[in-house]
C-alpha cells in the first residue's frame, strides 16, 4: 500500500529543473520560463510517496513560440515524517530508482523487440535524482492513460487485460534474470514482510485491533471471528514471512510488489474499451512468487462477483499468458504446470489476509479523517479515530460478513 498528497516539496524549482530538461530534451538552449506545480493525487490513493504534477513553460533558441508540457514528480517525504524512516528501512526509494534506471529499459526492450508488443508497459523517466530522491516521469494523461476507480474497482474486461499486461512483465524479469545473473540479488528482498524489517509491524497490528473492536457492531461476527482476529494481531508478520519465504519447486520472478487500482493506468479506445495499461509504482518490488501480486490485486481491486467466484479461473487465464510469453521469450527455466501454480497460489494465501483485512479497508477510505502512514503510527485520538472509522464504514461493514467467512474457509485466520 504504497501518504496523501502533500505540499510540494522546497527543492523542486526553476533553477533545479532546467538542467534536466535540457538532459532530457537534449538542448542547451532551453529555458524555464514557468513552472507551476500542484498535488497529482486525491487522499486515499497514495500513502507511500509525495506526487505532485509538474507542468512546466519553456522556450529554446530554434523555436519562435513557447511550449507547455506537464511531468510527474515523485519524491520522499521530508525527515521530519514519520513515514521516512519506515519506508526508508524497505529501501523503496533506491529500488524505485535502480527498476526506472536500470530495470524497466531493458524489460521494455525485451517486450517491443522480442514479443513484438508496441504497447508501452511502464511511463517513460524524464530524470533520476538520487541526492533528492525523485524520479520525474512523463505524464500520461497526455496519452489519455487515466486510474480506475478504486472504489468501483475493475470489472472482467479490465482485470483480463491488466492479468495479460502483468505476465508479460513477470516472465520479462524471468528471462532477464536468467541473462543478467544476479541482477535481483540486491535490495529486492524486502516487500511488506521480509528477514530484515518489521517496519509495518505496528500499523498491521493497529489496524487488526481496529477491526476487533469493530466487530462490537455486529454480535455474530464477533462471536465467530473475534478471537481469530485477536490472535492474529500477534502474529500476523510471523505468518506473512511464512506466504513469502522461498520454495526451490516454484516459479519465481520480479513482482510488483503493491499492485492495486492506482498503481495502474488504462488507456481507451473510441468505443471505450481499455486497449493498454501501464504499470506505475515499483517502490515494493520484490523477488518472490507471483501468487503475490495476484493475491494482492485480487484482495484490492477486482469487483466482488470476480473476487468471490472466479478467482481460479482468473488464475488459470493468467498462467496461460504468462506460459505463452516465457515460451516466446525463450525461458531456460523449468516452467510449472496449471495444477502446481493453481497449488503456489494456494500456498501463498496467507497474502490475501492482510490484504482484504488490513490493506483494502484504507485503500477504500472516504472518511474525514486525516489518511496517512502516521494515522496507522499514532497512539494519538486522531490516529485512534482515523483507524476506527476505516472499519467502522458501512461500506466495509456490509463486507466483513463476506471476507472473514471467505478468509476463514480457507484457514487462513486459524494458526499456521
Amino acid at each position: 500500500m504504497a501518504e496523501e498528497a502533500s505540499s510540494e516539496p522546497q527543492w523542486l524549482t526553476e533553477k533545479w529543473l532546467e538542467p534536466k530538461l535540457r538532459v532530457y530534451f537534449k538542448n542547451e538552449s532551453l529555458k524555464l520560463e514557468k513552472l507551476e506545480i500542484r498535488p497529482a493525487v486525491a487522499k486515499g490513493e497514495n500513502y507511500a510517496s509525495v506526487m505532485n504534477r509538474v507542468e512546466v513553460e519553456f522556450s529554446t533558441k530554434d523555436s519562435l513560440e513557447k511550449s507547455t508540457i506537464t511531468f510527474l514528480a515523485k519524491s520522499t517525504f521530508s525527515d521530519k515524517d514519520p513515514a521516512s524512516d519506515l519506508l526508508s528501512d524497505y529501501g523503496i526509494y533506491t529500488r524505485e530508482m535502480d527498476m526506472y534506471e536500470q530495470i524497466l529499459p531493458y524489460l521494455a526492450d525485451l517486450v517491443h523487440e522480442e514479443l513484438g508488443d508496441s504497447r508501452k508497459l511502464f511511463a517513460g523517466t524524464v530524470s533520476v535524482d538520487r541526492e533528492k530522491n525523485c524520479i520525474i516521469f512523463e505524464d500520461l494523461s497526455l496519452e489519455h492513460y487515466k486510474v480506475a476507480s478504486r472504489l468501483e474497482k475493475l470489472d472482467l474486461e479490465h482485470t483480463h487485460l491488466l492479468l495479460e499486461r502483468l505476465a508479460t512483465f513477470h516472465a520479462a524479469a524471468a528471462v532477464l534474470a536468467e541473462r543478467r545473473p544476479g541482477i535481483f540479488e540486491r535490495n529486492y528482498d524486502r516487500g511488506f514482510f521480509n528477514k530484515h524489517t518489521r517496519g509495518y509491524e505496528p500499523i498491521m497490528q493497529n489496524l487488526l485491533q481496529a477491526l476487533s473492536r469493530s466487530l462490537e457492531l455486529n454480535p455474530d461476527l464477533k462471536q465467530r471471528y473475534q478471537d481469530k482476529i485477536n490472535r492474529l494481531i500477534n502474529n500476523v508478520m510471523d505468518y506473512g514471512e511464512k506466504s513469502t519465504s522461498g520454495d526451490p519447486h516454484d516459479f519465481i520472478t520480479l513482482c510488483h510488489g503493491d499492485l492495486w487500482t492506482t498503481n495502474v493506468m488504462f488507456q481507451y479506445d473510441e468505443q471505450g474499451h481499455p486497449n493498454n495499461v501501464i504499470l506505475i509504482d515499483f517502490q515494493f518490488s520484490v523477488w518472490n512468487s507471483p501468487a503475490i501480486d495476484l493475491h494482492y490485486l485480487f484482495s484490492t481491486s477486482i469487483q466482488e462477483n470476480l473476487r468471490w467466484k472466479r478467482q481460479p479461473e482468473l488464475v488459470q487465464f493468467y498462467y496461460y499468458k504468462l506460459k505463452d510469453s516465457l515460451k516466446k521469450l525463450n525461458y531456460t527455466g523449468q516452467i510449472p504446470s496449471l495444477f502446481d501454480f493453481q497449488q503456489q497460489f494456494q500456498n501463498r494465501a496467507f497474502y490475501a489476509v492482510f490484504s482484504s483485512l488490513i490493506f483494502e479497508p484504507c485503500m477504500l477510505y472516504t472518511g474525514k479523517e486525516k489518511a496517512s502512514i502516521e494515522q496507522g503510527l499514532s497512539g494519538s485520538e486522531s490516529g485512534l479515530r482515523f483507524r476506527n472509522s476505516v472499519y467502522e464504514a458501512q461500506h466495509i461493514q456490509d463486507k466483513l460478513p463476506l471476507v472473514l467467512p471467505f478468509l476463514d474457509q480457507l484457514g487462513l485466520l486459524d494458526e499456521m
